[in-house]
């Protein structure tokens, strides 16, 4: 038989701390209540994509001031920019120059064809065009991505068995002279 009084306490509980659904369960019942079923809530959660390319300074990664570069309080007539001078330690090296070769679609970047078996390429490999370079697999299909130009390998940009977007950079390539 239910009782009553459970089900008062959390109704009491749901209007206390605003949820909309409650449930408790024991090894003899199941209770389960919701309230607003049906109507609509002045707040309505969005879902947006993120960006392909996004960098935000947290603290953990933010610029470290160089406290020898801030002027003292009598200089403060200089320009902003040159009193304080940043230096930002995890700023993104520069990559080498050259043509990038980027995932057709998204799934999974595998550096060789099988976990036993060599890397398609390696750092500094001379490749031909048509020449396989790893394998992105996408719903259960191993799809080969072949080098688009001659040339060397100067940057193998994913780790292996690293999930990847459309157009993501998988390698940069510089041509062949």
């Amino acid at each position: 038989m239910i009782d009553v009084s459970k089900i008062e306490k959390l109704m009491n509980l749901m209007a206390k701390h605003g949820f909309d659904v409650v449930q408790a369960e024991s090894s003899a019942e199941k209770i389960s209540l919701a309230r607003n079923v049906g109507q609509t809530s002045l707040f309505q959660p969005q879902t947006y994509a993120a960006p392909s390319v996004a960098k935000v300074a947290s603290p953990a990664h933010a610029p470290q001031v160089n406290l020898e570069n801030i002027a003292s309080a009598e200089n403060c007539n200089e320009n902003p920019s040159t009193i304080m001078k940043t230096e930002d330690k995890n700023e993104p090296k520069k990559l080498p120059e050259g043509t990038t070769i980027t995932s057709p679609f998204v799934g999974t970047f595998y550096r060789s064809p099988g976990p036993d078996a060599p890397v398609f390429v390696e750092l500094g490999a001379k490749i031909k065009k048509g020449q396989s370079l790893c394998i992105v697999e996408a719903m259960k299909l191993m799809n080969e991505i072949e080098a688009e130009i001659d040339g060397e390998i100067v940057a193998i940009l994913v780790d292996n068995a690293k999930p990847v977007e459309f157009g993501t950079p998988l390698f940069i390539v510089a041509p062949s002279k």
